[in-house]
């Protein structure tokens, strides 16, 4: 019986020291989300802020060309990738 309980106690630590792991995991995943989530919000909020000619400026730098179909469906493509605007919006870079 002692045995039987020390592997099952063993079991049990082995798939306590797994979930641990996951949960640290998750939260690494998550702690990542809120910057990229801050830093998306920072943006928006100076968008907000600024004047026309700033918020034309910005648009004019990130996005290339819009299309416009039938019943209003859009296409837009962008001047930069995602992990580009994550890092910050490189005015010179971009026009480069």
């Amino acid at each position: 019986m002692v045995s039987e309980a020390e592997a099952k106690c063993a079991e049990l630590q082995k798939q306590f020291e797994d979930a641990q792991a996951a949960y640290e995991e998750g939260q690494a995943v998550l702690h990542s989300l809120e910057e990229q989530y801050d830093n998306v919000i920072s943006w928006a909020d100076l968008y907000d802020t600024a004047s026309l000619e700033a918020k034309k400026m910005i648009v004019n730098c990130l996005i290339r060309r819009v299309e416009v179909y039938r019943d209003y469906k859009l296409h837009i493509d962008f001047n930069i990738d995602f992990a580009q605007f994550s890092l910050g919006l490189d005015i010179a870079e971009i026009a480069a």
